[in-house]
This record gives structure tokens, C-alpha cells and sequence, in this order.
């Protein structure tokens, strides 16, 4: 995120605020009161949010990115647009305008994208789904659907026709790994390019007795690193900031229909080393039965649950002594997702976290049974209740599930809520945890800047953990321009266990401080924006004893063009109570462990056909030294076909020993259109002698019918040649009705 802040100088002509009340003339320090408050009631109407009043349309246009529909001319209309990078509330450099109408089955946006340079200016690169790699011209609509400032939604189109959504959580982070139903196409030529987008309002949860609807869109030019905006005009918040969002006002009349959706499935999947207990050969059907109570509650019931066509993992080797965190990328945990969210805690100390569900800790799947979700908001109250029943596996019985979080919004922009969990899909015991939560949020401080303060609560039972525990977590947040500062603690107790969560360490506090300055020179140059930074983390004993802890203090630069480096050095320490044999034979020895390092990472543009970047990191670690390399190289010849290339090394010299971590990751893809892919990726790395490929082919003829054909392989290299071992292949459909 970049930051900044422009002073703003005010004049007033001579003798203005010289009232004259009748018979009297205002006192000095009066007149001095009045100035302050014009210029403040002044300085609200400037900041006021943009709104557009959209009408129905009797005939909806047809969605193929050539803007000739009728539907178009009577369509609320807007071209209000400005600039908030590299200048913040600036004239942009290209006109952008757009169009908004709907039906009782639709919201449709259409934009039109001038561009001086005609087609040569345009970076059309990605044709795929969610594949947001920073190298094409894009285009994002987001709606806040309750106009509550709280969730919402968004939907993005590249300039080769890529399609992005997700939902917008806790305010304005957005969660790239909700899928919707919904239609976009995008047409370029000689003056531009133009996108057009209709969004099922089955695709999305609403209050039916609001007709306004929070909005914003953003443009984003990438030759010249440009971004423009409609409403949000602060460039210390991002497009997703749900509280400087504008509106559109007279949306009625909505229909849902009966509110029903069947989406059954089916996959047919062959195993060429089966795990015990596996089929080699597994015809699997299932059925998720979707039934929208009102537009914003719905509930689900899943049958026979399977995640075939679920992204695989990107590798990572753990030299630590903590768990890693792997994100969710399964649809049915997706979906909503932002409703369970708690205390603001995007990791650790985690009271929900899906991926325990159905998913073991080395990553095998977990059949799921049946589960039943409900989902959405009544008023100011959010409510999300999973139950699920996962299949018996690895010696432990069948299992239960349970996670219910519910929350109020209070305040302006505030709410409270609740959450607990039961069950313990890690063997046969019992788990149960409470926990509560409070988040302020307070977009209007100082003019305009925003101040979140997060505080939650959480106590879990545990039998594996010999009884109950406790974490408790405070963050504040002031994200803002020039100056940036960021605050989180944490305490977690010996005896926490969020069986349904994620914790990766115990009998802890932890404390993490970050604080970034940016500077926008005045005068075009090499440096486009310069951002000092100081971060430091640092880990505690439950008696304030400290163990670990890190100190970053460093300088980003960005040009013009969008290239970047970065520099840094760093102060660590690490305390070990027991020995701890970070590789065969190799033992860490107890005790305080202290260095330094230096690090460097300069990378180019991904606008270009070619980008790469590369790091570099020298100094101490641990009981000895380590240098760490890492390189990526991007190639798009075309807006069909794409290279990608990753490698890394870990050189470790320890006074235990030496050893080298060497990974690589090789991503190709061909994009016959935006709606049949063809992807290949392979994964290595020399501590397991493992190499892993991905072969997927997704078609989706229309939105809600998707076909995936996939092949994972795995090979041991530990020996010359490679030796096949566990392997999958994978053909399934699904199919949605809507009712």
C-alpha cells in the first residue's frame, strides 16, 4: 500500500470575512469562529460521496463490450472521474466514463476506457480467472449491497477479458477466493477499450428495503501506473474502503425469485497409489441445495461434499519450529466467508480456520458427508452457522462440526459479536470454544483519516490440552498518509487449543509495531514515491521474559514506470529452551541466538512482456551465516499464452553444519478464451526430492456450469531418473438451477 499526504492552501478574497451583522459590526474573534466553521462545513462538501440515481431499463442489454445497447442511453451516466495515483485528487490522464442500470434480475455496469495511445497504449495480458499479476490495464466495480460499510462485494475485468471477484470483509480487505455467478465481456479498438458487466442479484446477498447501495469503481492504467477513482478520492485507502464508497440510490423492485439454487456435481477420479482406506477408483456425486430465505439469508445444505477442482497448495519448506499457515481456496468455505472473521485476525490466534475441516494437517483430503450453512444479516445483526459431518478416516470415528459466530453493528461504523466452535476433527475428543469480540472503526478522524481499534476474547475446553485456555488480542490500526502506524498484540496461554482454529505457538505474548512515511517528490524524477519504514516483532514468555524478535528498518522506491527496489536491514534473535534439529543431524542448541542481516530486492514492471525481480539477503542466522536468493522471470508473448518461473535458495552454514534449501515453481498456462483454460505447474524443492505437477483444464460454458479436468503427480527424485509416486486424475461437472 502507498501513502501520502498533500497539504491544501486556502486564500480568501480581501475582506470577505468582514460580516456586517445590521447595526453592529462582528466582534474579531467571532469572525475568526465563523472562517473556521465555513471552512469546515466547506471542506464537508467537498468530501461529500458522489451519488447517481439509476432508473430501471425495460430492455437489458446484451453483454458482448460493445456499449450500442438502448438500455445505455437512458442509463445513469458518470465521467466524474479523478486521479488518486501517482497524484492524489488529480485531473487523470485519460478519460474514463461509465453507465449503471439494472432490471429485476440484474445490476449492469458498462465503462468505456479512452485511451489516447489507441490499442498500442492498452497491456492486455490475462485472459484468467482471478489472476490479478499487476500486467494488464483493469477495471473494478465494488458494491456494498447492505450500505452498511461493513462486507460487500467486487467484480473486475482486465482489458484481454479476465475476469476478478471476491468479497470485501472487515470493512475494506478484500478475499480473492470467492467465486460468483456473474457475466462480463470487454471489446478494444482504435480509442480504447470498453467493459460491460451484469451481476445476477442471485449472485449476491442485499436488503431489499434499502435502495441505496454503496459503489465505487477504479481504473487502472498500467503503462503509466495510474489508478483512477469515482468516489474514493483518498489514496491512503483502497478501492475496497466500504466507508468512502459513493452511492446509487432507487434500486427497487429487485427479484429473487423462490430463492432456490441446485448446483449437483459429479467427479469420477482415478488414483494410481491410493492412500490406505482410498478407492483407486472413485465415482463421487454430490448436490449443494441453496434456498435464499429472504435476499440476505441463505441457507445451504451440502451432500457428499468434493473439492476435485479446488487449486492446489503452493509449496513451502519449514525450517521453523512453528506450523505453517496454508490459505482456503475451497468454494463452499469461501463463499461468506467474511462473516466468521473475528477480532480482525487474518492468522494466528485463529479461533475458526475451514481448512481444519476436511483437510488433515499434511494436507490429505477428509470426505465430507453432509454439512448445512447459514448465512447473512438481519438488520444490524451478521449471523454465520456451519454444521458439518466429516467421514471417518486415519483411525478416528466420524465427526461433528460445529461453528457459529454472530455479531450487531453499534455505533457509525462499529459492531460486537460472538463466536463458537465445538468438536475436534483430530481424533476422539472433546473441544468447545467462546469467544467475543469488539471493532471500532472511525473513518472521519483528522478530516478524513480512518483509526480501527480491534479487541477480542477467546477461551477454549480442550481434553487434548488437559483443560481450558485463554488468548486475548488487541489491534489498532491508522492507515493513513503521510504517516502510516500499525499495532498487534496478542496473548495466548498454555493451554489454548482452538481445535477448529489455528495457534501456532503457546504460552505467548507478542507484540508487532510497524510504521511507514511516505514521500511523493514534487518534481518528476527517477523516484516516483519513497517510503522509509520501521517494523520490529517481538515474542514474550507469558512473564514478559523475552524469546524472539525481529527489527526491520528500511527504504522502498518506486519510479515512474513501476519498478521498485527495496532495502533493508534486520536485528534478530531467537531463544531455544530445547535442542531443535532444523535438519538430520543438525541440532540447534538451547539458548539465545543473535545476528544480523542485509537485504536488497529490486524488481520491473509487470506491465511489460518480460518482468523479473530478484532478492537477495546476507548476514547471520542463527548459530552461523545464510545467504538467501530468490528470482522470478514472467514472460507473456501473447494474451493466451504465459510463462512464469520462480526459484529459490537457502545457503545455511551453521557451526552444527551445512545445507542448502534449493525450491523451483514453473507455471504455464494457454487461454483459449476467458472461459476455457489450460494450466500446467510444477513444483520442486530438495528436502523432500519431490516433484510435484499440476495439470488443469477448466471450461465453463456458461456462468454456473464448470467442467475441470485435473492430474496431480507427484515424483521421487532421491534417486537418479523419476520415479512416479502418489498421483490423481480427476474429471468434474457441475451444474447450476436456479429457481
Amino acid at each position: 500500500m502507498i501513502f501520502a499526504f498533500h497539504p491544501v492552501t486556502f486564500a480568501t478574497a480581501p475582506g470577505l470575512l468582514n460580516v456586517t451583522l445590521p447595526g453592529a459590526r462582528m466582534p474579531h474573534p467571532l469572525r475568526h469562529l465563523l472562517f473556521i466553521f465555513l471552512l469546515c462545513a466547506g471542506l464537508a462538501f467537498l468530501r461529500a460521496a458522489p451519488a447517481l440515481d439509476v432508473h430501471a431499463t425495460a430492455t437489458p442489454p446484451v453483454i458482448d463490450g460493445v456499449l450500442d445497447d438502448p438500455a445505455w442511453q437512458q442509463a445513469a451516466h458518470s465521467d466524474a472521474f479523478r486521479q488518486i495515483y501517482p497524484a492524489e485528487n488529480a485531473d487523470p490522464t485519460e478519460r474514463t466514463e461509465f453507465w449503471v442500470t439494472y432490471d429485476a434480475d440484474y445490476i449492469y455496469v458498462a465503462v468505456r476506457c479512452h485511451d489516447s495511445a489507441g490499442l498500442a497504449g492498452l497491456r492486455a495480458y490475462s485472459m484468467q480467472r482471478d489472476q490479478n499479476n499487476g500486467s494488464d490495464d483493469l477495471l473494478r466495480i465494488v458494491f456494498d449491497s447492505f450500505h452498511r460499510q461493513s462486507d460487500g462485494y467486487y467484480f473486475g475485468l482486465t482489458a484481454a477479458g479476465g475476469k476478478h471477484d471476491g468479497l470485501v470483509q472487515n470493512k475494506d480487505q478484500p478475499n480473492d477466493q470467492w467465486d460468483g455467478l456473474w457475466f462480463g465481456k470487454v471489446t478494444r479498438d482504435a480509442g480504447g477499450w470498453s467493459a460491460e458487466f451484469a451481476i445476477p442479484v442471485k449472485s449476491i446477498s442485499f436488503d431489499p428495503a434499502n435502495g441505496t447501495w454503496g459503489f465505487d469503481i477504479v481504473r487502472q492504467i498500467r503503462r503509466k501506473q495510474e489508478n483512477v477513482r469515482w468516489a474514493n478520492l483518498i489514496r491512503a485507502k483502497g478501492v475496497f474502503s466500504l466507508p468512502d464508497t459513493g452511492e446509487l440510490r432507487g434500486i427497487t423492485g429487485l427479484r429473487q425469485g423462490r430463492g432456490l439454487e441446485f448446483k449437483p456435481f459429479a467427479s469420477l477420479t482415478t488414483r494410481s497409489d491410493p492412500s490406505p482406506g482410498e478407492k483407486k477408483t472413485e465415482f463421487k456425486p454430490g448436490l449443494d441445495f441453496v434456498w435464499h430465505a429472504t435476499p440476505s439469508l441463505a441457507a445451504t445444505l451440502t451432500l457428499n461434499t468434493d473439492f476435485a477442482d479446488a487449486d492446489v497448495d503452493e509449496r513451502q519448506v519449514n525450517l521453523g519450529r512453528f506450523p505453517l499457515f496454508f490459505p482456503e481456496k475451497r468454494s463452499f468455505f469461501t463463499q461468506d466467508a467474511s462473516l466468521f472473521t473475528f477480532a480482525g485476525i487474518n492468522q494466528d490466534p485463529l479461533p475458526f480456520f475451514s481448512r481444519r475441516i476436511g483437510l488433515g494437517d499434511d494436507g490429505t483430503k477428509v470426505d465430507i458427508l453432509g454439512g448445512a450453512k447459514l448465512t447473512g444479516r438481519a438488520g444490524p445483526w451478521t449471523l454465520g452457522l456451519l454444521d458439518v459431518q466429516i467421514d471417518r478416516h486415519a483411525g478416528i470415528d466420524s465427526k461433528n462440526l460445529f461453528v457459529g459466530r454472530v455479531a450487531h453493528q453499534v455505533l457509525a461504523e462499529s459492531s460486537f459479536g460472538f463466536i463458537a466452535t465445538h468438536g475436534d476433527p483430530r481424533g476422539d475428543y472433546d473441544n468447545t470454544l467462546l469467544g467475543t469480540d469488539f471493532n471500532y472503526t472511525n473513518s472521519h478522524v483528522l478530516g478524513g483519516k480512518t483509526l480501527t481499534a480491534r479487541l477480542g476474547v477467546q477461551a477454549t475446553d480442550s481434553d487434548l490440552a488437559g483443560g481450558t485456555g485463554s488468548a486475548e488480542t488487541l489491534s489498532v490500526n491508522f492507515p493513513n498518509e503521510p504517516l502510516a502506524l500499525s499495532l498487534f498484540f496478542s496473548r495466548v496461554d498454555d493451554r489454548f487449543d482452538p481445535a477448529l482454529g489455528f495457534v501456532s505457538r503457546n504460552g505467548v505474548t507478542n507484540l508487532h509495531l510497524q510504521a511507514i512515511y511516505n514521500i511523493y517528490p514534487k518534481q518528476a524524477g527517477i523516484i516516483r514515491v519513497g517510503q522509509p519504514f520501521i517494523e520490529s516483532d517481538h515474542t514474550d514468555d507469558l512473564h514478559l521474559q523475552p524469546l524472539d524478535g525481529n527489527v526491520w528498518t528500511g527504504f522502498y522506491a518506486e519510479t515512474p514506470g513501476g519498478d521498485f527496489t527495496n532495502i533493508w536491514v534486520a536485528r534478530h534473535y531467537e531463544t531455544y529452551d530445547t535442542p531443535f534439529e532444523i535438519r538430520p543431524g543438525i541440532v540447534i542448541p538451547t539458548g539465545r541466538h543473535n545476528w544480523d542481516d542485509f537485504q536488497i530486492e529490486a524488481g520491473t514492471s509487470r506491465s511489460r512482456t518480460v518482468d523479473t525481480f530478484f532478492r537477495y539477503k546476507t548476514g547471520g542466522y542463527l548459530t552461523g551465516h545464510a545467504d538467501f536468493y530468490n528470482w522470478n522471470l514472467g514472460w507473456r508473448p501473447t494474451n493466451q499464452l504465459q510463462f512464469a518461473l520462480s526459484t529459490g535458495l537457502r545457503d545455511i552454514r551453521l557451526a552444527e553444519g551445512a545445507f542448502k534449501v534449493r525450491t523451483g515453481t514453473v507455471r504455464a498456462s494457454f487461454t483459449f478464451s476467458p472461459d476455457l483454460q489450460v494450466s500446467l505447474l510444477g513444483q520442486y524443492d530438495n528436502i523432500s526430492k519431490s516433484l510435484g505437477t499440476n495439470f488443469r483444464i477448466k471450461w465453463t460454458p456458461k456462468p454456473g456450469n464448470d467442467f475441470y479436468f485435473v492430474v496431480n503427480q507427484g515424483y521421487d527424485t532421491s534417486n537418479e531418473g523419476y520415479r512416479p509416486t502418489a498421483g490423481a486424475v480427476s474429471l468434474k461437472g457441475t451444474w447450476t438451477y436456479r429457481f
